[in-house]
C-alpha cells in the first residue's frame, strides 16, 4: 500500500501526497485512484478543495518533469526535491545492502 500524507496547507486547502516510485506514465492513474480520499479528506476537515500532488521519483533519484509543476502547488522552497532525491538514493541503497547481506 503507498505511503500516504495528508497535510493542511491552509484553514481552506488540504493536499494528499504519493511518495511511491512509480513509472512516469502512471501520474494520471496514480492521481485518479486517490481522489476518493481527496474527496474524503474535503469533507472530513472541512476544507473548500484538497490538492493530489504525485511526486514520482526514479530509483535512482531523477524527478519526474512534472515534479516542479506539481510542487509549486505547495508552499514549499526548491530545497525539497534535493531532499526527495536523498531520500530515495538512501533507500535504494539500504534495499540493494539488504539484498547482498551487507546489513544484518
Amino acid at each position: 500500500m503507498p505511503t500516504q500524507h495528508a497535510s493542511r496547507l491552509s484553514n481552506v486547502q488540504g493536499a494528499i501526497f504519493d511518495n511511491n516510485i512509480i513509472k512516469q506514465e502512471k501520474v494520471k492513474e496514480t492521481v485518479s485512484k486517490y481522489l476518493d480520499l481527496a474527496d474524503e479528506t474535503t469533507t472530513m476537515w472541512s476544507v473548500e478543495s484538497t490538492v493530489i500532488v504525485p511526486i514520482v521519483v526514479s530509483v535512482n533519484g531523477l524527478l519526474a518533469k512534472s515534479v516542479d509543476q506539481h510542487l509549486k502547488k505547495l508552499p514549499l522552497g526548491c530545497w525539497i526535491n534535493g531532499r526527495i532525491q536523498k531520500a530515495v538514493v538512501l533507500e535504494t541503497g539500504r534495499i540493494v545492502r539488504r539484498f547482498l547481506n551487507l546489513e544484518p
